[in-house]
């Protein structure tokens, strides 16, 4: 977990257990939920939580060389720039108005308006919905004085 320091006037969740001797120090990172908890959490504003990802950025890039081996650190470096983009390009494409940018819900998504959340035995919410036009012409589209065929091909009305 990544050391909390520099937050002025902000509280910032921590657990803890002082009888325990084996502290979370320097060299143990921070984790994946950490970053998502940040990307997409909703307890603080969209520009403290982009803050504190910098925040662990920094820390990880300065602890690179010395903490960890392998290609860990890349991978994770990786990971918060990508949490980073994230979050900047929500706060970018937000209006000012919202606290947590690009997060709005679209409420005009009624399912009484859409055809595949009906029942498909319910014949009068689908012709609420899709209307008068369902493709068929009706019975007495060809009247006697439209009819240009021939009197072969006539058929009588009293057959009908």
């Amino acid at each position: 977990m990544a050391q909390h320091h520099d937050h002025h006037g902000t509280m910032v969740p921590q657990d803890t257990n002082f009888d325990n001797a084996d502290q979370p120090g320097i060299a143990q990172p921070y984790t994946q939920s950490e970053v998502e908890e940040l990307l997409y959490g909703e307890d603080r504003p969209a520009s403290e939580r982009l803050a504190r990802l910098r925040e662990l950025r920094e820390e990880s890039a300065i602890r690179e060389s010395g903490d960890w081996g392998g290609q860990d650190p890349a991978a994770m470096l990786d990971e918060l720039d990508r949490a980073i983009d994230e979050l900047s390009a929500v706060i970018a494409n937000g209006e000012e108005d919202e606290e947590y940018a690009g997060l709005a819900t679209n409420f005009d998504n009624d399912p009484n308006d859409r055809l595949d959340a009906l029942s498909p035995d319910d014949d009068e919410a689908r012709f609420a919905i899709e209307g008068d036009d369902d493709g068929e012409e009706p019975d007495d589209a060809l009247e006697e004085e439209n009819w240009d065929g021939g009197d072969e091909f006539r058929t009588e009305r009293d057959l009908h």
